[in-house]
């Protein structure tokens, strides 16, 4: 499996306070990517988002899939991935209480772990992960903000939120509460046959829509003999494109062709 990740600052911000991991694990046996948002005051947001992802990976990589059935691995996964989270969080909560130049600060988390063929996710905040095959992308996480409620509940449109005004308020994160509510995805990535997965902060998906990002990422489809190198080249137009529209935030994107 390719994978490549970058941030960058944005046009508008003087601190970057995204983070992300890319990672081989358990051997080699799979691979664990995550991007994190942070929030907060003066750097706080930057403690949240690397904390949070050192506890996330770390309690991971520390803890290896032994099961032999599918349904046994999706199990434990599922409770490794939630599990991480929630030490991830207590970490943030802990420090956030622990100083006053912490006091509020959060971060989303959005990981995908992908193994023996099949794509566990997890997600909390607005963080985002897609599949972009040849027939289509498919936003595979699920926003927890004020304006996907609004969507959800249908007091809003799909134009009217592209310019809503609290667009960028989140209703879940880790670090905010003791207790973190997540969200949990499996795909079994070989019924696709081949495409991309994109990870990113709202620094990108706020500029981006579908069709966007499958121009960007799928066009003709991938290379027989595409390199790391070429997955940078799409992370890297990602990044511009956002920040030639305005680059109001942080913009972090990882990219994976399985």
């Amino acid at each position: 499996m390719l994978y490549f990740g970058n941030t960058d600052v944005g046009m508008r911000r003087q601190i970057n306070q995204d983070n992300f991991k890319t990672i081989p694990i358990w051997g080699g046996d799979a691979v664990l990517l995550v991007v994190c948002d942070g929030m907060g005051g003066h750097k706080a947001g930057d403690i949240a988002s690397k904390k949070a992802i050192e506890t996330f990976c770390n309690s991971i990589i520390l803890n290896p899939c032994t099961e032999e059935s599918e349904e046994s691995e999706r199990a434990f996964i599922k409770y490794l991935l939630v599990s991480s989270c929630d030490a991830a969080n207590r970490h943030v909560y802990t420090l956030s209480n622990e100083s006053e130049e912490y006091q509020g600060m959060g971060t989303t988390l959005v990981a995908a772990l992908v193994y023996h063929g099949n794509m566990y996710a997890i997600n909390i905040g607005d963080s985002r992960l897609y599949m972009i095959t040849r027939y289509k992308t498919m936003q595979i996480s699920h926003d927890h903000s004020f304006v996907q409620y609004l969507l959800d509940s249908g007091k809003l449109t799909e134009e009217e939120a592209k310019t809503y005004p609290r667009r960028n308020v989140i209703t879940r994160a880790i670090g905010v509460a003791e207790k973190a509510e997540v969200d949990f995805f499996c795909t079994n990535l070989s019924e696709w046959d081949e495409g991309y997965l994109l990870l990113c902060s709202d620094g990108l998906s706020n500029y981006t829509d579908d069709k966007t990002l499958f121009d960007f990422i799928y066009g003709s489809g991938p290379k027989d003999n595409e390199s790391v190198s070429d997955l940078a080249a799409k992370v890297t137009k990602l990044i511009s494109f956002a920040n030639n529209s305005g680059g109001s935030d942080n913009i972090t994107a990882v990219l994976a062709r399985f």
